[in-house]
């Protein structure tokens, strides 16, 4: 193994050093260069700063960092959304995608995904490749109340501590095997594998700081190379990979010393590797390039122009001086004002030498530079916030934030791809290892909170995850306010729903109770849906007892309803008048369009029926005495005022007089239309 991973190592050295380079214009060292193939061994391709003229000035305007810094915040703008598809249309396979959507959406905040994506992708932007790892922990205590211990671990790694074989390979899946190396403690070895070294000893034969990724590229003090530490080896083999391992297996090797093995196949039920790839630049190898390799040359030239450009402006603005030699003193000569030059008498008085302006073209390179660097990077003038020369339409500008966007396209679809990989392997651990109900916590995009018990084969059926197409792309705030002001002016939406859509300050009081009435029809969902089957014939059973009561104590009552029917059943969670009726109507119809509600019992269904038909009978007649309300009276008779709207008794409507004269009226949703106009 120690054999193959020195192969891997070798085989993308030239890569490597491009990484190493990049890297070293990221933190603003940007005149490294790269030693020659003949220096001693140890010096071998290394990068170094060459040593410059004292009077010579290395000016670094590092656009390298700010452009990874506009690409990185791209990839982290928006969360990929997942949806679990059911095994079958059974209600059981129904409720397990339920349950696996609600248990990714816990692991991945729990676990801090977004964490350690975030890390990933930096990695992704700087080399090219950026890699997550996904393992089951058994030493995590998951409740400290229950003692549950395991779960699902994500973690970043570098690309210079993951090794392949093939690297004409672009699938990670396809390589034979794959080696984890990275450095680590002696006393953490000792502790975490006591048990394997059996009180074997191992003492340190490596240096943490230079042996994988040397600090010094990381803009870290490039540390003592003291062996401090020893590298711990990790290979994934696929079966038939190495004789040694026919079915497959995973290897754990101390230095040395061999310290875990296992040789059953791959451990984990769903056979993959345990790490998840990001690419950047597909290259159709194994590692993907990174942007920074066609900026690198454009960074360097534009440091350099902005050097020399600096360097003549301190010559025109400190001349040197021409003189006859020994008629000066040219060591007590200082940038002092007014400083008082004496030359010997006989000698012509020195003058400053003539110098030659920089061409025009040369310095209008600048301006070309930074277009090349615009067209490479796919990072305009829109994507910083500016708008072009000459274009003024929000359409217009959209459209070029659209194709900037779209430059990334490959980029954001290997980012879904990865989420969509690190959620099925997550869930997939989860059924594998979890066998006993555990507490599940979520917090939705819309603030809504659930705890669940779930286990292993309550979504076993659900593991099969897809990724929402394109929601890894961020979208402009802005871009968002304008569709939700042009939905608005037509009537898609109305008032509540476009402040809601907008979280505008002045609204917030609005939108305050908009949420505390969506939470509360939120509850009665729970509610509705927890109900047991016993339940809805105990209540049936008591309103039936209810309403014999009722007629045998009011007999005209009892006349009443056998001539014009029985009353209907209330609904089992009870609607009150305090209720925002429309919030609470639009929260549970979306509940009812969602997964979930298709797996619920008939009965259950018939309840969130009767409970929106209550919301719906409310709010009608609030709507009711509203209008009624409206109509002006004289006061006299209490009907309607003259010249006022007539109420027309067969249909309950108005019919509304005529605008007269200049003004507006409020459109059905609530937007004010554009005024008539007399004449």
């Amino acid at each position: 193994m120690k054999g193959e991973y020195e192969r891997s190592k070798q085989a993308r050295q030239t890569k490597q050093l491009q990484w190493f380079q990049n890297m070293s214009m990221f933190y603003g060292n940007q005149y490294a260069e790269r030693m020659r193939t003949t220096s001693p061994e140890g010096f071998r391709d290394k990068l170094t700063t060459p040593k410059k003229p004292y009077y010579h000035q290395r000016k670094t305007i590092n656009r390298t960092r700010s452009f990874v810094r506009a690409e990185h915040a791209k990839f982290l703008a928006s969360i990929p959304q997942a949806v679990a598809v059911p095994a079958t249309a059974e209600d059981e396979d129904v409720r397990a995608a339920y349950a696996a959507e609600q248990a990714w959406q816990s692991i991945s905040d729990m676990q801090k995904l977004r964490t350690h994506f975030r890390k990933a992708a930096w990695w992704t932007i700087i080399t090219g490749n950026g890699f997550l790892k996904t393992w089951w922990d058994t030493s995590t205590i998951v409740d400290k109340e229950t003692g549950d211990k395991g779960n699902v671990r994500f973690g970043s790694i570098t690309p210079f501590h993951l090794f392949v074989p093939d690297l004409r390979e672009q699938e990670i899946e396809d390589q034979p095997f794959v080696i984890n190396a990275y450095t680590k403690s002696v006393e953490w070895c000792r502790q975490f594998f006591a048990e394997a070294l059996n009180g074997t000893d191992i003492q340190p034969s490596s240096s943490s700081s230079n042996s994988i990724l040397e600090e010094g590229y990381l803009n870290l003090s490039s540390g003592s190379r003291t062996p401090d530490s020893v590298v711990v080896y990790e290979c994934w083999c696929k079966p038939g990979a190495t004789k040694y391992l026919p079915e497959g297996g995973v290897i754990i090797v101390v230095d040395d010393k061999l310290v875990g093995m296992y040789r059953d196949g791959l451990p984990y039920a769903h056979d993959q590797y345990p790490y998840t790839k990001f690419e950047h630049i597909p290259t159709s190898t194994f590692y993907a390039d990174s942007p920074l390799v066609d900026t690198n040359q454009l960074q360097r030239e534009y440091n350099q122009l902005r050097s020399e450009i600096s360097e003549a402006g301190r010559r025109m603005a400190k001349p040197q001086l021409l003189a006859q030699r020994g008629s000066i003193v040219p060591s007590k000569l200082t940038n002092e004002p007014g400083l008082v030059i004496e030359y010997k008498v006989g000698y012509s008085p020195p003058t400053p030498m003539a110098l030659t302006p920089l061409p025009q073209y040369y310095i209008d390179q600048q301006d070309r530079i930074l277009s090349d660097w615009e067209d490479l990077t796919g990072q305009h003038e829109v994507s910083k916030g500016q708008a072009p020369a000459g274009v003024t339409a929000g359409t217009a500008i959209n459209y070029l934030q659209e194709k900037d966007d779209s430059f990334l396209s490959p980029q954001y679809e290997s980012i879904e791809d990865g989420y969509e990989r690190l959620a099925s392997q997550s869930l997939q651990l989860f059924v594998q290892y979890v066998d006993l109900p555990r507490k599940i916590k979520t917090i939705g995009t819309d603030q809504s909170f659930d705890t669940v018990l779930l286990k292993g084969a309550d979504i076993k059926n659900g593991t099969d995850i897809r990724i929402q197409k394109g929601t890894a792309v961020g979208q402009s705030q802005a871009a968002k306010e304008a569709k939700v002001m042009d939905m608005f002016s037509i009537g898609l939406i109305d008032q509540p729903m476009a402040l809601k859509l907008l979280e505008v300050g002045g609204a917030q009081k609005v939108l305050d109770l908009m949420n505390v009435a969506e939470r509360k029809a939120m509850r009665e969902n729970t509610k509705m849906k927890m109900l047991k089957p016993e339940m809805f014939a105990q209540a049936q059973q008591l309103f039936e007892q209810q309403v014999i009561e009722a007629a045998q104590a009011n007999p005209e009552l009892a006349a009443q309803w056998q001539a014009e029917g029985m009353p209907e059943m209330p609904p089992m969670i009870p609607v009150d008048d305090f209720d925002v009726h429309e919030v609470h109507i639009d929260t549970h119809n979306k509940f009812r369009m969602g997964q979930e509600y298709e797996s619920l019992s008939p009965e259950h269904k018939e309840q969130f029926e009767l409970h929106v038909a209550e919301h719906t009978r409310l709010l009608q007649q609030a709507k009711m005495m509203q209008f009624l309300d409206m109509i002006p009276s004289d006061g006299s008779d209490g009907g309607p005022a003259a010249g006022g709207p007539e109420l027309d008794v067969t249909t309950g409507g108005a019919e509304e007089a005529p605008v007269e004269g200049p003004g507006a009226t409020m459109a059905d949703n609530g937007a004010v239309p554009a005024p008539v106009m007399e004449g």
